[in-house]
């Protein structure tokens, strides 16, 4: 740790305030000045950063056995529980053999008629001409998508309660993890205590009412929540908290992601008209009802190149659990470690005019198989890749298209990078939607 460069940081806190000011512009520069790997600080607890595509491929595949969820990850499970975001070992490997045929290809494409009506039912909502929250409608809209398709349930009405509960948890979460005593601030009546606290009141009361409605009526539906009633094992089904856990983790990083992703993708295509006019070509003469059989390489370029510059999961942390070895250095047993697909992203070693908008680099073959692997892992990798990245393609692909093909949007006002969690649009994305 300490042969690794890094930049200068203060007593006691470390680099813990640039990490809460602009983390994403923080890590870059520290690339920048330090190279593919450096160490940092968070308060007293040092963080190894690894920016290389070959340290990824290490730690999340090659040495993945080494390596549990960072402190900050497993902060999470103050809101998820102990869902297969934040679960260990037996623990994780249970559960998501157990989870794994909700997210087959027959039952992901069975979830496209609600992708198609919630899409539908956001975009009559709007009026040509007047001015929305593109995030906040990206939001409602994935919310929505989450609920019907994977629970069999309707929580429109209760969006806006949502969306405020995950607001305020996410920009209180931000705090906690830029504090070594995170877990102590949230459990005392601090006011972000307070706060965190009610907002998982708010979101439990959503995902139990879901839950006990299932229970009284039984039975499958096709969904992910039939599956978590229904799955079993030698060691039997799962517990009502763990039922719980796993449809928590889902309702709030399933929607949360694809929602982000599909924000960005929206403000890229807003911003770059030319390609906007060869993506309507796309779109001119497919039928009303899109399926996802459809290919439509454009559309799909445009969720890649947006991911690849704005991933909703900017940064990745790993704690080794015994020694090991890294690229030529080695680390002891209890090293953070620190990936952030938002750098690697943009590595100017990686990709050819990194920082630019260019998604036609998609629909070339030797682009996108080019080497090495993990210069784009916006899903993470290995063994605990997540296990909703196809469902996620599906929806952002038919969710682009079906809104595209009738709207564009005039951006109102420039947004900026709100790393929280997950990558977002600070105050929003405001626009003004006009009818094609």
């Amino acid at each position: 740790m300490a042969t690794l460069p890094g930049p200068r940081s203060l007593p006691l806190v470390g680099h813990s305030l640039e990490l809460r000011k602009d983390p994403t512009g923080f890590l870059v520069r520290t690339r920048q000045e330090c190279g593919d790997m450096a160490r940092i600080s968070v308060g007293w607890i040092p963080v190894v950063l690894a920016f290389h595509p070959d340290q990824v491929r290490q730690i999340l595949v090659e040495n993945h056995k080494s390596f549990i969820k960072s402190r900050g990850v497993r902060l999470t499970n103050l809101i998820l529980g102990n869902g297969l975001l934040t679960a260990e070992g037996a623990t994780h490997r249970r559960h998501r053999k157990l989870i794994q045929p909700a997210f087959q290809k027959r039952r992901i494409e069975a979830y496209a008629p609600d992708i198609r009506q919630c899409t539908s039912n956001t975009t009559s909502r709007w009026k040509d001409g007047q001015p929305l929250d593109l995030h906040l409608e990206m939001m409602r809209l994935a919310l929505n998508v989450a609920t019907r398709s994977l629970f069999n349930a309707d929580v429109e009405k209760e969006a806006p309660e949502v969306g405020q509960a995950l607001d305020r948890a996410m920009a209180d979460f931000n705090k906690v993890v830029s504090n070594p005593l995170g877990r102590l601030l949230v459990k005392l009546p601090t006011p972000v205590g307070l706060r965190f606290r009610a907002a998982r009141r708010k979101l439990d009361r959503i995902v139990y009412r879901i839950i006990n409605e299932r229970k009284k009526n039984p039975g499958d539906r096709g969904d992910f929540l039939s599956i978590l009633f229904s799955s079993s094992d030698e060691m039997g089904s799962m517990s009502e908290k763990q039922i719980r856990d796993e449809a928590m983790t889902i309702f709030l990083a399933g929607h949360e992601t694809t929602a982000n992703a599909l924000t960005w993708s929206l403000y890229l295509i807003s911003e770059h008209p030319d390609f906007a006019l060869k993506l309507r070509e796309e779109l001119r003469g497919l039928p009303e009802i899109i399926e996802p059989s459809v290919e439509l390489p454009l559309t799909r370029a445009l969720f890649a190149e947006s991911m690849r510059l704005y991933p909703p999961v900017w940064a990745i942390g790993r704690e080794a659990i015994e020694d090991v070895t890294i690229g030529a250095h080695k680390f002891e047993k209890g090293t953070t470690f620190l990936l952030s697909p938002y750098v690697t992203h943009r590595h100017p070693d990686f990709w050819e005019h990194p920082e630019e908008f260019r998604p036609e680099r998609w629909l070339d073959s030797r682009e996108v198989n080019s080497q090495p692997r993990f210069r784009y892992f916006p899903f993470g990798g290995g063994p605990r890749i997540c296990i909703g990245e196809p469902f996620a393609w599906m929806e952002g692909v038919m969710v682009l298209a079906q809104i595209l093909r009738r709207w564009r949007f005039e951006i109102l006002e420039e947004p900026s990078i709100n790393a929280l969690v997950t990558l977002r649009p600070a105050n929003g994305l405001k626009a003004r939607p006009v009818r094609l």
